[in-house]
């Protein structure tokens, strides 16, 4: 008897034990793969909500560069207007030194004549 009373109080409790995690171990073993599957969903849909929110700033970004590259274009094409303005207003300040130089000139010669025709006719007179 005494087989049997050591055979119930350890060999049972064992085998018992040794069953108990052999049929629990699969079981924790899919709660934990559940468990990770479910934190993998919640990680995705993240990632996924950080895309959008991603792709919807670059949409905002190419429509801002864009416009900026709009505004940069018509810059220049009213730079390259002023400069050509600029290119023909120097040539007719240009224009208008010469010609000022040379009715000083001319001043300057009529001016002598006066005097020298002044003087002529004072001196004969």
């Amino acid at each position: 008897m005494e087989l049997l009373e050591i055979l119930e109080k350890l060999i049972i409790p064992v085998v018992t034990a040794v069953g108990g995690y052999f049929v629990g171990r699969p079981k924790q073993q899919a709660e934990v793969e559940a468990t990770n599957v479910e934190n993998a969903g919640k990680v995705i849909e993240k990632w996924e909500g950080y895309a959008n929110r991603l792709e919807k700033d670059i949409e905002q970004l190419r429509t801002i560069i864009e416009d900026l590259n709009e505004g940069l274009r018509l810059a220049n094409d009213e730079r390259t207007s002023c400069a050509k303005t600029l290119a023909d207003l120097q040539v007719k300040y240009d224009d208008l030194v010469k010609l000022h130089n040379r009715l000083q000139i001319e001043l300057k010669r009529v001016k002598n004549e006066e005097y020298t025709t002044d003087n002529r006719n004072a001196a004969t007179g």
